[in-house]
């Protein structure tokens, strides 16, 4: 007897209970909706699972103003199942209330809790009479944390260095599908080829503004079933992760070092940055990471990059000096919350020691640079404390180093409400199609 075919519904309730052992959003989805036939089925369940992991705190809240105590205290099949319904009543408007409860109490009665299925329901029945209206908080941060959803240690850290105003903005960008970009290959095409044949398969495409071989697509859909894709002419990269390779600037014949390099997408671009000619040395940690770098650039025909596993905080004395060295460190991702909402579900603590670990790959990095060279350090975070106050830090330890101009395509940045300051660049994704990002370029003295 073939298995029974999940629904939608059901494909986000298991995500959401996997979400609680630590799943990444963007590889659990793809799974799940491998277990979906219809195109439909996979939309319906694409936007509900983003839409729960994004809305998750408002949703705990009114789940804590409807039971009269913290959530915790429910099991998590509950909570997923009170929060599947709750969004669709909320959100979704094309959806029955009366669907949304029903097909909840149905998960419910077909999970191990399934004596809790008259609680779910008595829970979503007095939301319904309540007609989803629910006092919000009296103080401004505590408002703001429920109304966009976003953590109140993270409102409070951009509070801190960008001000009130730009951190309601940067919370309010994060609500909703951020662009889909991507960067052209060309070592093998060129952008208008790669735009007519996307244009062929039916993906609605346009160049970028700043960057010539960077395209925004409107596509929902998989974009692993494109040909330009699956066979090398272009692929998945942000437009202000592109911008970080630009601040490399790595030049053919030239031996450049990428620290933190997996999956491997400015390691791809700066290769052909460099024509694909020199030595470019490219690190994980993780021997299945590294691999990942490796099996992309054989993807995109790209011969000059060298996939290792390494630790970018330790010294290799086997290492060649390098002319260019880029730090993309790890980071608590507070500028891609729209490409990964299950980032509000950490804590301050569980990223307070980010800028002593991204701190010591900077100063391992520096043994890395002959005299004249060029180091880029980068985060997808807006944090000052993993950003300016480290770059300063580094500065203040190596009186060797130099800040270094970023280049003119970094100065048209400022007229769209970025901060740009030299040898710094700070990327807000509420001021055009970019992802949060920092970057800092520094130059080794002769």
């Amino acid at each position: 007897m073939p298995a029974r075919k999940i629904s939608a519904r059901e494909a986000v309730y298991k995500g959401l209970l996997r979400m609680q052992q630590g799943a990444y959003s963007n590889l659990l989805l793809d799974s799940l909706l491998s277990e979906l036939d219809d195109s439909r089925e996979r939309q319906f369940a694409a936007q509900l699972f983003y839409g729960v992991l994004e809305r998750d705190v408002t949703i705990r809240w009114v789940i804590r103003c409807l039971i009269g105590k913290p959530e915790s205290k429910l099991d998590n099949e509950v909570i997923a199942a009170l929060s599947i319904a709750l969004y669709q009543i909320k959100w979704m408007d094309g959806v029955p209330d009366a669907a949304a409860v029903n097909e909840s109490v149905n998960l419910i009665r077909h999970s191990k809790k399934k004596s809790a299925a008259g609680f779910v329901n008595g829970v979503l029945r007095s939301f319904l009479r309540k007609e989803g209206q629910l006092p919000l908080p009296e103080d401004p941060m505590g408002r703001a944390e429920i109304e966009y959803a976003m953590p109140r240690w993270i409102l409070e850290i951009w509070k801190r260095d960008y001000g009130m105003d730009t951190a309601l903005r940067l919370a309010e960008s994060c609500l909703g599908r951020p662009p889909i970009q991507l960067r052209v290959n060309t070592l093998v095409t060129n952008r208008d080829a790669v735009m007519t044949e996307l244009e062929g398969e039916g993906v609605k495409v346009r160049p970028h503004p700043l960057l010539g071989d960077c395209l925004t697509v409107s596509e929902t859909g998989s974009l692993g079933r494109l040909a330009a894709i699956k066979e090398g002419r272009c692929y998945v990269q942000d437009a202000a992760s592109q911008l970080c390779a630009r601040a490399v600037d790595p030049q053919p014949g030239e031996t450049v070092l990428d620290l933190c390099a997996a999956p491997g997408s400015k390691s791809f671009t700066m290769a052909q940055l460099m024509k694909d000619r020199g030595q470019l040395l490219s690190f994980d940690l993780h021997p299945h990471r590294a691999q990942l770098i490796a099996d992309g650039a054989r993807r995109l025909n790209i011969h000059c990059i060298q996939a290792e596993t390494g630790d970018a905080a330790k010294y290799n004395a086997a290492l060649p000096l390098a002319d260019r060295v880029l730090c993309d460190v790890p980071c608590a991702g507070l500028g891609v919350i729209r490409r990964k909402p299950e980032i509000r579900r950490k804590s301050a603590k569980e990223i307070a020691g980010l800028p002593e670990i991204q701190l010591a790959i900077l100063h391992n990095a520096a043994n890395y640079l002959r005299p004249g060279g060029i180091l880029v350090y980068s985060t997808c975070s807006l944090n000052k404390d993993e950003n300016d106050r480290v770059a300063a830090a580094f500065l203040a330890a190596h009186p060797d180093f130099t800040p270094s101009p970023l280049g003119a395509v970094f100065e048209q940045l400022g007229a769209d409400g970025n901060t740009v300051g030299g040898n710094t660049v700070t990327l807000m994704p509420h001021t055009g199609d970019y992802d949060g990002f920092y970057i800092a370029r520094f130059s080794k003295r002769v």
